[in-house]
């Protein structure tokens, strides 16, 4: 079913007086799984406007969590999420009317800016309907797997703070808009001055980034939690982008995504958070609206496209 025209169009046309299908794609293939999260949120908002039935895919499309063996016969969307509607894609293309979304994302969807982030406007509101409305469902599986880990990781009754930061290609590739994340030692120095001031005793620190992570141990010893996953060791001078730097293990495509959305459902189960921007960030937000306390790193966007 691969389809190249990156623009909105049908493949189908038929009764008007049946349903469309409105079927979300994404042709860029090293999307990460967080940033596609919020860009399916941007289709099925704009697909319930249209009075379309949004259904998404990841089996026809490549992307990083579907081993390419797979491609074609399973949808990774589903290894992590609910379609929107409960509709699968075999329903969805056998329907007479069908709708192929564009190859990106669509405005608006939920964003990384502070204003987004800090509700200084009601946008992040509306967005988190859609999840309380079950239209962005974790499997219910993937969950009570993930609230058994949250048990054996986070000491009980001790006060948690939760930590995001990226490092990898956020920091080696430096793609103009994107916000910039902060220093280690920069990064170091917040968290442990958040540790006194909101009273947590322990941090569950969610990052990707071996770089990141080994000084954060070091210094923090048996204070700073971590998921027990594979964290990447980002080599500047071979790989681009973290999505799709495989680790060599069986069925590596979909633990790295397993691995990515447990830490992050594991910190809305955290009492407050110090955290860099991303779609990681974004996504935590979405899932949570009552952490104690919040604070974003904010050391502006980069100006200037560096690939290399």
């Amino acid at each position: 079913m691969f389809d190249s025209n990156p623009e909105e169009h049908y493949i189908k046309k038929g009764n008007p007086d049946k349903p469309t299908y409105y079927v979300i794609r994404r042709l860029p293939d090293t999307t990460g799984l967080l940033a596609r999260y919020r860009m399916v949120m941007g289709h099925v908002r704009y697909a319930l406007s249209k009075g379309w039935l949004p259904v998404v895919d990841m089996q026809n499309y490549p992307n990083p969590y579907l081993d390419p063996e797979k491609l074609g016969a399973e949808n990774s969307w589903e290894y992590y999420f609910e379609q929107p509607l409960r509709i699968g894609l075999e329903e969805a293309y056998n329907g007479e009317n069908v709708v192929l979304s564009n190859g990106d994302s669509v405005d608006p969807y939920p964003g990384h800016s502070l204003k987004f982030l800090e509700k200084k406007n009601d946008s992040l509101t509306e967005w988190r309907a859609l999840i309380k409305l079950g239209l962005m469902k974790i499997k219910p599986e993937l969950m009570e797997e993930i609230s058994q880990v949250r048990e054996n990781l986070f000491p009980p009754e001790e006060r948690i703070l939760g930590v995001v930061l990226r490092g990898t290609d956020y920091l080696v590739r430096k793609i103009k808009g994107r916000p910039i994340p902060p220093p280690v030692e920069f990064a170091e120095s917040t968290v442990n001055a958040k540790l006194k001031e909101w009273k947590c005793s322990k941090f569950f620190l969610a990052t990707e980034d071996k770089k990141i992570l080994e000084p954060f141990k070091n210094n923090f010893g048996d204070r700073c939690l971590i998921l027990d996953r594979a964290y990447v060791d980002f080599n500047s001078l071979k790989d681009r982008v973290v999505s799709v730097c495989r680790i060599d293990r069986p069925n590596d495509h979909y633990l790295q995504g397993k691995e990515y959305l447990t830490q992050m459902i594991l910190l809305t189960m955290c009492n407050s958070l110090v955290a860099a921007r991303c779609s990681g960030t974004t996504t935590v937000m979405l899932m949570k609206d009552d952490f104690e306390h919040i604070h974003f790193f904010n050391l502006g966007r980069y100006k200037t496209i560096t690939l290399d």
